[in-house]
C-alpha cells in the first residue's frame, strides 16, 4: 500500500507524526514545521541503513546541508528541531537535545519594502489591465483589501461570501495565524468595492453559497495561496522592477502588509492622534497577540522619522536648546 503524499518515510517517521499531531492540537502546527521536518526526514532516510535516532553528530550534518541557506532560515529548522527533540523527551529522557548555544546567529534583520502610495495605485492600475472577464477585478479588489486591512494574503485568500458582514461592514477571519479569529471593520469604500466585485463574481459560474471562497479564478475553483502570490510577484516585476535579489530579498507580496501598518502610523502622526494609545488598536487589527509581534512591522521610514521629529519639536523645541545657544549661556 503507497504512503500517501508527503507523509515521513525515515527511521524517525512516527515521532515526528506525532510530533505535528501534538502540535495540531495545540493550533501551533504551521508550515514551515512541516517544511522542516520533512527535510530532516528526508536526510535520515538518505542514512537510514546505519541511523536509528538523531545524534549531534547528524544534526550537524544536517545543518552543514543548509548552509546555501539564509541564517534565519538555519535558525529556524534548528529550533523545530530542537522543539522535536524536546517533544520526544517527554517519553525518553535519554534522547538527544541540541543545546541551545549551537543555534545559528542572525545578524542582520531583513528589511522589508515599504511601498509607496503612488506604488499601490500603480499596482492596481497594473491589475486593472489584466486579461480575462473576472482576473481583473479579483486581483484589483484582493490588492485594495490587502492595504486597505492589512490582512495576511492567506486571511484574505480564505475569506467566504459569508465572512462579509454588509451591515457592520465588518469582515469575519475565521482562521488566523494560531487559528486566532478576528473582527476586521472595514471602510464604507472597501465594502463597496467587495459589492462591485461579488457584482462581477455573479456574471461567471462561482458559486454563491455563504461558504464559498471569495476569490474566484477562471478554471472554476477558488484561488490558492500560492497562486495568489505568483500573480502578485508577476505585479510586482512590472510595477516595481522586482528582481529576486541575495536570497529572495526584495519587494514581497507580505510586505503590503508591512506598508499598511507604516502609512497608518504615519497617518496618525499626521493627524495629532495619540499614536501610543493607538498602537494597541493597532495590534488588535492585525491580529497580533501583543504588541511586541507589531513592532517587527513598523519601519522607520523618512517621513515617519519626519513625523516623530516635528512633533518632539512641537512639544519640546522651547525647552531644549541648541548647541549656539548653550555656547552663549556658557
Amino acid at each position: 500500500m503507497s504512503r500517501p503524499a508527503g507523509s515521513f518515510r525515515g527511521p524517525l517517521a512516527r515521532d515526528f507524526e506525532a510530533f505535528l499531531a501534538f502540535r495540531q492540537d495545540l493550533a501551533t502546527c504551521h508550515e514551515h514545521l512541516r517544511v522542516a521536518l520533512r527535510h530532516l526526514d528526508r536526510f535520515l532516510t538518505q542514512r537510514a541503513a546505519y541511523v536509528q535516532d538523531l545524534t549531534r553528530p547528524l544534526l550537524d550534518e544536517w545543518m552543514a546541508t543548509l548552509a546555501d541557506r539564509a541564517a534565519i532560515t538555519r535558525r529556524n529548522y534548528f529550533r523545530v528541531a530542537k522543539q522535536f527533540c524536546i517533544f520526544r523527551a517527554r517519553t525518553n529522557p535519554a534522547v538527544f537535545i541540541p543545546d541551545a548555544l549551537g543555534c545559528p546567529r542572525v545578524t542582520t534583520r531583513f528589511r522589508p519594502y515599504i511601498y509607496s502610495e503612488q506604488e499601490i495605485r500603480e499596482l492596481v492600475k497594473a491589475a486593472a489591465e489584466l486579461s480575462g472577464r473576472l482576473r481583473p477585478h479579483t486581483y484589483v479588489t484582493l490588492l485594495l483589501l490587502l492595504y486597505s486591512t492589512g490582512l495576511r494574503i492567506g486571511e484574505a485568500v480564505r475569506l467566504q461570501l459569508g465572512d462579509i458582514d454588509h451591515d457592520g461592514a465588518v469582515l469575519r477571519i475565521q482562521s488566523g495565524k494560531f487559528r486566532k479569529a478576528r473582527l476586521v471593520p472595514i471602510r464604507p469604500s472597501l465594502l463597496a468595492r467587495l459589492d462591485e466585485y461579488l457584482e462581477y463574481r455573479q456574471r461567471t459560474s462561482a458559486p454563491t453559497y455563504p461558504d464559498a471562497r471569495l476569490f474566484w479564478n477562471p478554471r472554476g475553483r477558488p484561488y490558492s495561496c500560492v497562486g495568489v502570490q505568483k500573480g502578485i510577484s508577476q505585479l510586482l516585476r512590472l510595477v516595481c522592477g522586482k528582481r529576486r535579489g541575495h536570497r529572495g530579498q526584495g519587494p514581497r507580496v507580505h510586505d503590503i502588509r508591512h506598508a499598511f501598518a507604516c502609512h497608518r502610523l504615519l497617518q496618525w502622526y499626521r493627524a495629532g492622534a495619540d499614536v501610543q494609545a493607538k498602537l494597541p488598536l493597532l495590534a488588535t487589527y492585525l491580529g497580533h497577540k501583543t504588541f511586541l509581534s507589531t513592532q517587527f512591522y513598523l519601519t522607520a521610514t523618512p517621513e515617519l522619522l519626519a513625523e516623530a521629529s516635528r512633533r518632539f519639536h512641537d512639544a519640546f523645541g522651547s525647552v531644549v536648546r541648541l548647541p549656539e545657544e548653550l555656547n552663549d549661556i556658557c
